[in-house]
């Protein structure tokens, strides 16, 4: 009789975790590898939540930042940071977009409202691409190595997605 006390507890205790964490879902930007599909990074993202890729222009070598922001589990490019004209850089404001001079000599064009939910990046050391999100700042190259994509996509997941082996904090 004991065995099946207990043997019935621990089916109670079982079923009321799995009950309990099973359908949690919460929104998170996550990034995966674009070849496997592993996830190597998630970050919880509530609506309204910005984050922002910093990388190193190819052709001008100076600093680009991009500004984005979730909304309705997509993507939206919101503004972009830069400090040179040049090729792949804008030349001409969108209607609804303004061009602001920053102190630090940047040029910033605020405006966009740009759906970008199919964002991916492809991995180089040159780049030094890094994502900054809440108080981190995680360079892509330390996720997936050089020649790699990096896709970016707003995901419910489960308690166990988030703290599967493929997870890294």
């Amino acid at each position: 009789m004991k065995k099946f006390v207990v043997a019935g507890t621990a089916l109670v205790v079982l079923a009321t975790a799995i009950l309990i964490t099973i359908p949690f879902r919460a929104p998170y930007l996550v990034l995966y590898n674009d070849n496997s599909g592993a996830i190597l990074l998630s970050h919880r993202a509530d609506d309204g939540e910005t984050f922002a890729i910093e990388y190193i222009h190819s052709v001008n070598k100076s600093p680009v930042t991009e500004f984005y922001q979730i909304r309705e589990q997509q993507i939206w490019l919101t503004a972009l940071e830069f400090y040179t004209f040049g090729a792949g850089m804008p030349t001409e404001l969108e209607p609804g977009q303004e061009l602001v001079r920053l102190q630090s000599g940047a040029l910033r064009i605020e405006g966009y409202d740009r759906d970008v939910t199919d964002l991916r990046y492809l991995v180089g050391h040159a780049a030094d691409i890094t994502l900054k999100i809440g108080a981190q700042r995680v360079h892509l190259d330390t996720l997936a190595e050089a020649g790699q994509s990096v896709r970016f996509e707003i995901n419910q997941l489960s308690l166990w997605q988030v703290w599967g082996k493929n997870h890294k904090p």
